[in-house]
């Protein structure tokens, strides 16, 4: 999930951490705020100048990029908005960049606000249209496609970049909600001074807890309706979008959210985005610091990639002083296509050397190469590395036994799994990752321990290839 709320429950005092950017980066520290101070911290946000006017800049000027930020926060992520629209301010919009966001706020009461964010000011600029008198569901497909046709239309780029900044969940549509809020996923070690996930607790088995308690959260959840974006509801927003935008692609998806950086998203982005920028890991509370990603647009224009590149750099910069648990992956979705067939050929090799096992040493090559002592996941465990997995595979090919009719099944795949490796290493062109991820290399994939999650059978990626058969074998 995205934005967590760090508490250090071994603290005596009455203080929860915030991670303020800013400070966290320029002075490593953490900045403590007491308790009585919360109300004047997570207050709904509100453009800081009475003006009313519209952008210095013709709005319906042409620039080079124009980026919209869906700004989920009618739930325990309130309090960030206010902090990244602040730094988004620090920069503005240039005449190389429009920056534009459409922010929920907190409670039935609050109003959807759409802003053009200029340097040190907001311009709300549906104050005068019927928008401005309803709170909009933002779990809903429709809010979504309106926001993007808004910001496409309103203000015309060479180049479009959709954030969606919410929690986040990865592949999975749980029944209550998306994620959950897991403020006890961080520790701080007081050893290192550094904040730690506990890696002793499996995310979805505590987001099934919290479902229980009726505290679950979701991508783009709004806490008054009740509702998230699934991946069926996202597909039909980007699929509305496209087709009203005359075939126009996203140059860049970005989740500023949790454990979003999969193979299954990303094929579920491909037909709708060149590029997905997304962590395979958990997301602390400030999520991507808006000033450091937008500052090059000041003196010049960024290309996509040089742009998805540009902000895996600085929020790997942002973190790695504070954290260990970090990744952040810039995914090139029209190579993503590649990347599948070559792993599908893979799979359907490894189901083949499983109908021809002796001694089930296949079975058991398949569940040592995923078991998280050998093999990188993530908070939620059942998401594993995608490449470390093909590396376990890789160098322990040599303990799986075939029968004597079918032995040529072993060079085949170990062919195979070296040209899967290297579609990956083409498909990620941009990953850093922190201290305890260092095997992390930008893709992750579902591979669960006991049964299959409902929802994934719903995916795109589980009904167009063979890997969730070779789940269901190995299970």
């Amino acid at each position: 999930m995205k934005k967590l709320l760090i508490l250090l429950n071994s603290l005596s005092f009455p203080f929860f951490i915030l991670a303020h950017q800013e400070r966290l980066h320029d002075e490593h520290i953490i900045e403590y705020i007491d308790q009585n101070n919360i109300a004047d911290s997570i207050s709904a946000y509100e453009p800081t100048t009475s003006t009313t006017s519209r952008s210095t800049y013709r709005i319906n000027a042409k620039k080079h990029t124009t980026v919209l930020i869906y700004m989920a926060d009618d739930n325990d992520l309130h309090y960030f908005a206010k902090k990244n629209l602040e730094d988004m301010k620090k920069i503005g919009s240039t005449p190389f960049l429009n920056i534009v966001v459409q922010v929920d706020g907190q409670g039935p009461y609050e109003k959807t606000k759409r802003f053009y964010v200029e340097k040190n000011n907001l311009v709300q600029v549906n104050k005068k249209d019927s928008l401005s008198e309803k709170k909009l569901d933002f779990g809903s497909a429709q809010t979504l496609t309106d926001s993007c046709l808004w910001a496409m239309q309103s203000y015309p780029a060479d180049h479009y970049m959709l954030v969606l900044w919410n929690h986040g969940i990865g592949i999975l549509d749980s029944i209550g909600g998306k994620t959950s809020n897991a403020s006890e996923l961080f520790i701080f070690n007081s050893e290192t001074d550094m904040l730690e996930i506990n890696r002793s607790i499996d995310f979805i088995e505590y987001a099934k807890h919290r479902e229980e308690e009726k505290e679950q959260r979701g991508i783009c959840f709004s806490d008054t309706f009740g509702t998230y974006l699934t991946n069926q509801k996202l597909i039909q927003a980007l699929t509305n979008v496209q087709r009203q935008m005359n075939g126009q692609k996203f140059d860049i998806i970005a989740f500023d959210a949790c454990l979003m950086s999969m193979i299954e998203v990303g094929d579920i982005l491909a037909p709708f985005a060149n590029i997905m920028v997304g962590s395979q890991e958990l997301e602390l509370g400030a999520g991507y610091p808006y000033h450091k990603v937008f500052e090059p647009f000041l003196t010049q224009a960024l290309e996509p990639e040089q742009f998805a590149k540009h902000i895996v750099d600085v929020y790997s910069n942002n973190y790695k002083t504070i954290t260990s648990d970090y990744t952040l992956s810039a995914i090139d979705l029209i190579e993503l296509h590649n990347l599948e067939i070559s792993l599908e050929k893979t799979t359907i090799l490894l189901l083949e050397a499983l109908k021809n096992q002796r001694n089930n040493s296949v079975y058991r090559l398949i569940q040592a190469s995923k078991n998280r002592r050998l093999c990188t996941c993530f908070s939620e465990p059942t998401y594993i590395d995608l490449h470390d997995f093909l590396n376990n595979l890789l160098e322990s090919i040599d303990y799986m036994l075939i029968q004597p009719q079918s032995a040529s099944i072993k060079e085949t795949l170990q062919l195979s799994i070296l040209e899967t490796k290297s579609a990956l290493e083409r498909v990620v062109f941009a990953n850093e990752v922190g201290r305890n991820l260092v095997r992390a290399r930008g893709l992750s994939i579902y591979f669960p321990y006991r049964i299959v999650h409902p929802s994934y059978l719903q995916t795109p990626f589980a009904n167009k290839f063979s890997w969730l058969n070779l789940i269901k074998n190995i299970i």
